[in-house]
């Protein structure tokens, strides 16, 4: 016998190098206004935009691309880098449960990320209920893939993670000392969708 996942969300994760200290160095001199969810990002929306971020936006778009049309298969549409900003957590900051707003997959490259800085919480929806009905609460002996309702990542620097714009996810307070620096990232489709009655030009 056998268990078959139904439905998975995907979720890339993998590191593809940090960035140098010269890029640091700048990094920490962007102006980081503070927002009341707790913690500060970049007032540049579109900072992948700027020259010293241009080799890494080549790298985030190439592991990008090896999950939309290797892993998922997608075809027919390009998806394009839309906004881009970066987080500071310094000591004691988190960011609260949301999701990605007018974009289709969203992503998070760490920066700088000391161990201890704090985790990324991928949280099920209470609409999503892939085993039971959030209004009967069953108990579990321990938690598995089926039956979660959280995934834990414990980033290092370098790492990039990928994954559907409408997945919740929160970030724990950063318990170190150092600033957490982490690049977030949206994209959207561009092409045509669907099929007879149903197709769009995107």
């Amino acid at each position: 016998m056998s268990t078959t996942g139904l439905f998975p969300i995907p979720l890339y994760y993998k590191n593809i190098g940090g960035v140098n200290e010269m890029t640091k160095q700048w990094m920490y001199k962007l102006d980081y206004p503070h927002e009341a969810a707790g913690h500060d990002h970049t007032g540049n929306k579109y900072i992948l935009n700027e020259k010293p971020l241009q080799k890494l936006k080549d790298k985030i778009l190439e592991e990008c691309n090896k999950f939309i049309y290797e892993e998922l298969q997608v075809k027919d549409v390009t998806f394009e880098l839309q906004n881009s900003w970066i987080n500071r957590h310094n000591k004691g900051e988190y960011n609260t449960t949301h999701w990605h707003s007018n974009a289709m997959l969203s992503g998070v490259y760490y920066m700088q990320n000391a161990p201890g800085a704090g985790d990324i919480v991928f949280q099920k929806s209470h609409l999503y209920y892939n085993l039971f009905h959030d209004t009967v609460r069953v108990k579990y002996s321990e938690t598995n893939q089926w039956n979660t309702n959280d995934f834990y990542i414990t980033p290092t620097e370098g790492d990039i993670v990928i994954f559907p714009s409408h997945l919740e996810h929160m970030v724990t307070p950063n318990e170190t000392d150092t600033p957490r620096y982490s690049l977030a990232f949206n994209l959207f489709a561009r092409g045509t969708v669907g099929e007879g009655t149903s197709e769009l030009k995107v």
